[in-house]
């Protein structure tokens, strides 16, 4: 009973047992519906639970004698905080593929109580954040006195899933984030827009509020951090306006409305789509006075495969851990050549 899979018949779940089992694992997967879980299972010939989160006990009966839970079941701003509960009961290490803000920095306030239990704690070691984390560190490595970081990403060639579009809707009418002089502050969507260079590509990309604003600030305590994503300029000047319906997207009715166009029809990126697309991520570092910047630039396999594979293999990473205990970004307690340990990772420039 090594690792169980929460949330493993969603798109992504259902790619991380995959990769799970090419790497000759025999992960337990969960989730909340019998009859998606058991055909799962019975797919790979894995064994299976069924439990909702809405009970920390039943979660804890569910999970008794498991070294690593993974947790695929997004929005995380709904599941983390009771498995992770639950796991500092069970001395269990908790992991996830989190992308959101507000679920890092509550998941870095049970640091001392997972040191205590003896777990790790680490959201986000998917796309989502592993390789701006890593960005994020290779730069402070070159620039050490470093007090702005930019980091970006963009998809070539891919698709969203149905979780990811519903995470999206349910931040609808929230605006964006960034981290100024070692705060976060709320700004709107895209307060900022600029052509990046992606190496492969030149693209207008906008600042969003990514994972990277809490993460990439607890692994580099850089001061300063902005990340953008590529997207047209037509769609970054529609967001530009989205002040003026921020209240009309914050209604439950509006959201309902939304959520049911997603459920029938975003599913995922195809086979062929997870085979052939990439992303590729940027990085620049400034100092204080604005006289020194390093960039850098690098690709990867497309993101939710790469989530698939990296979810994978930091779980197995952490099961060998000893006498390591506590919140970690993925960077901080691998370093930052993690993200290279994954096929297909190339340096753009360096």
């Amino acid at each position: 009973m090594s690792i169980l899979i929460y949330g493993a018949t969603g798109y992504t779940g259902k790619l991380v047992v995959e990769q799970a089992v090419l790497k000759g694992l025999k992960p337990i997967i969960a989730g909340r519906t019998e009859s998606k879980v058991k055909s799962l299972a019975a797919t790979y010939d894995l064994e299976y639970k069924v439990f909702s989160l809405d009970n920390v006990p039943k979660i804890v009966d569910a999970i008794s004698g498991v070294k690593v839970l993974l947790n695929c079941a997004g929005p995380f701003i709904h599941t983390a905080k009771h498995l992770i509960e639950a796991c500092l009961l069970t001395q269990t290490h908790y992991l996830d593929i989190t992308g959101e803000i507000e679920v890092f920095e509550m998941a870095k306030e049970f640091d001392l109580q997972a040191k205590d239990n003896e777990i790790i704690v680490m959201p986000g070691v998917g796309f989502d954040v592993v390789p701006t984390d890593c960005m994020a560190n290779f730069l402070k490595d070159k620039l050490p006195e470093a007090t702005h970081l930019e980091l970006a990403f963009m998809g070539l060639g891919g698709a969203m899933s149905h979780g990811t579009m519903a995470t999206m809707v349910e931040s609808l009418g929230k605006g964006g984030a960034v981290r100024k002089e070692g705060k976060i502050e709320n700004v709107p969507l895209g307060h900022e827009g600029k052509e990046i260079h992606f190496g492969m590509k030149k693209n207008w990309a906008m600042t969003i509020p990514w994972g990277d604003i809490s993460t990439a600030y607890t692994s580099t305590g850089i001061d300063n951090i902005e990340v953008y994503t590529a997207v047209s300029k037509t769609t970054y000047n529609l967001l530009k306006a989205q002040l003026l319906i921020n209240p009309i997207l914050q209604n439950s009715w509006v959201k309902g409305m939304i959520k049911e166009y997603v459920d029938e029809n975003y599913s995922g990126p195809t086979p062929e789509q997870n085979k052939k697309g990439i992303a590729l991520v940027y990085g620049k570092a400034t100092n204080h006075r604005m006289e020194d910047a390093v960039e850098l630039r690098f690709k990867t396999p497309e993101t939710y495969l790469l989530t698939a594979k990296l979810a994978v293999h930091i779980s197995e990473k952490v099961l060998e851990m000893k006498e390591t205990y506590g919140y970690f970004t993925p960077a901080q307690l691998f370093g930052p050549e993690l993200i290279f340990e994954i096929e297909g990772v190339e340096w753009l420039d360096k």
